[in-house]
């Protein structure tokens, strides 16, 4: 009598999992149609039942714990099941869902030490492809008021795992500026820089922890940064926005020199500008000409 295909599987389990370790190191991603190449075109993969399908060695893969499962929701109405393999790598395995991706925002503030507090979730952006310049753009007033009168904007694109999700982020295209590498866990990853990260919150402060933790880690940031820098990259991405007036606030609030102040205040502040978006009965910095709450 033949044997089934999970018989045959359980057989050569320890020759899978050698295939699998050779070409995979822990928390990379595995993708169906690989798994679908080494069943089509893996002599290992001969022995077994012609009725063996992906499936079938999904299922026994993650049975042995050699895959791990977890939920990739690309927008409210899409989501796929994806696999990684031996292990989820709390920092790797996100970067390793999209390309050229790289850790950002609230994670890049933890990992360059200016925050004291262990954020739950991940963030990690790509950057979208070059679009058009903005100096042409006519902003005015009543649009800016109306953008920073409604809640934040955030994405859909989550990727669920059992202890942390995994915010996939889509960024303007500023050319990787201020990406650099860090070792994390033993790998080496990317990152945004300290000043890029600082612009990065300042711009969607949902994704920095809230302003209270921003402002905090301008704080921690004093000493560490180069507020030149911090306004080359300001310059470079090219927002619509002027949100100068933002990192003026914050660096005037954390109490840097107010010859790095004077830099900002002589950069055209013409508009009435936001800290945050939909604050209710929020205080005005004349200096800056930026609502911020009340608390602050």
């Amino acid at each position: 009598m033949s044997k089934s295909r999970f018989e045959m599987m359980r057989i050569i389990k320890k020759q899978i999992i050698n295939e699998f370790d050779e070409k995979y190191k822990k928390g990379d991603i595995v993708l169906f149609k690989d798994i679908n190449n080494m069943l089509k075109y893996n002599k290992l993969f001969s022995v077994l039942p012609k009725v063996t399908r992906v499936k079938d060695l999904i299922n026994f893969l993650v049975e042995n714990n050699i895959l791990i499962s977890f939920k990739h929701q690309i927008s409210k109405n899409k989501s796929t099941t994806k696999y990684a393999f031996r292990e989820i790598k709390k920092y790797k395995t996100p970067l390793k869902i999209r390309k050229k991706s790289f850790l950002s925002h609230y994670t890049a503030m933890y990992l360059h030490n200016l925050t004291e507090n262990i954020p739950k979730n991940i963030y990690t952006n790509q950057e979208q492809s070059k679009k058009s310049s903005n100096k042409n753009y006519d902003l005015q007033q009543k649009n800016i008021d109306k953008a920073f009168s409604k809640p934040m904007r955030k994405t859909n694109h989550i990727v669920f795992f059992d202890d942390f999700n995994a915010y996939m982020l889509n960024g303007k295209n500023t050319e990787r500026l201020g990406i650099n590498k860090i070792e994390v866990d033993g790998d080496d990853l990317s990152i945004t820089d300290i000043e890029r990260t600082l612009l990065d919150v300042s711009i969607r402060p949902g994704y920095g922890g809230g302003i209270e933790e921003i402002l905090a880690a301008f704080i921690n940031a004093k000493g560490e940064i180069s507020i030149n820098r911090l306004l080359a990259y300001l310059r470079k991405t090219d927002y619509i926005y002027p949100y100068h007036q933002v990192l003026g606030f914050y660096l005037d609030k954390a109490g840097y020199k107010e010859s790095q102040l004077k830099i900002l205040e002589s950069m055209d502040i013409e508009y009435d500008f936001y800290l945050n978006y939909n604050m209710t009965n929020p205080s005005f910095s004349e200096r800056w000409k930026l609502y911020y709450p009340q608390h602050l």
